[in-house]
């Protein structure tokens, strides 16, 4: 018997690794109720928040708690901004039967990618105005009552805990993007 004619590229075959189109599309499944789960759960937090606040905005208002009233209503705002955000922007893609199933998948992930890494601007930024003017709004009726100075270190520990909140947050998001950031990178090792 004789030798192949092409011993290199005999030895490189052996090296080389094809993914499986149904693991692909078992990851790719994965991935779509992963994020399905996740998107009910920020729309039912959604609409307790909705409905929480829409409620605490009537109440402070038939008090005549203006200020109190209005920020729990742009709270209502930001939460309607940020579940209309998430659809846009951290929904599933709709597969297309002419991509294959790891072009999909990076799409996926690139989609997600991108949705996690501005959580700062499309999901926490909607609601920062309704916290602070109920910050400002707790802070001068305080002060009405005990003067700033207790007024201010009064509300200083609700802000830094929120900060601290919104900046958890971030992070945990941010951490998410990266790792689906190397999912990409991996992927696109395979061409």
């Amino acid at each position: 018997m004789s030798l192949p004619p092409f011993p290199a590229w005999q030895n490189a075959a052996s090296e080389a690794s094809f993914s499986d189109p149904a693991t692909c599309a078992a990851r790719a499944s994965k991935f779509e109720r992963t994020i399905r789960r996740r998107n009910l759960i920020e729309y039912a937090a959604g609409a307790f928040v909705i409905v929480l606040f829409t409620a605490s905005s009537a109440g402070a208002a038939f008090k005549g708690e203006w200020l109190i009233a209005l920020s729990m209503a742009l709270t209502v705002v930001g939460a309607v901004i940020v579940l209309l955000g998430l659809r846009r922007r951290a929904s599933n893609l709709d597969r297309r039967p002419e991509d294959p199933c790891v072009l999909h998948l990076r799409r996926q992930y690139e989609r997600q990618f991108e949705a996690l890494r501005d959580v700062p601007k499309w999901y926490l930024g909607p609601l920062i105005p309704g916290w602070a003017l109920f910050y400002i709004a707790v802070t001068l009726g305080t002060a009405e009552v005990t003067g700033w100075v207790e007024a201010l270190r009064g509300i200083a520990w609700p802000v830094v805990a929120t900060i601290g909140l919104f900046g958890v947050i971030a992070l945990a998001n941010w951490i998410a993007a990266r790792s689906l950031r190397r999912k990409i990178e991996e992927i696109d090792a395979l061409a």
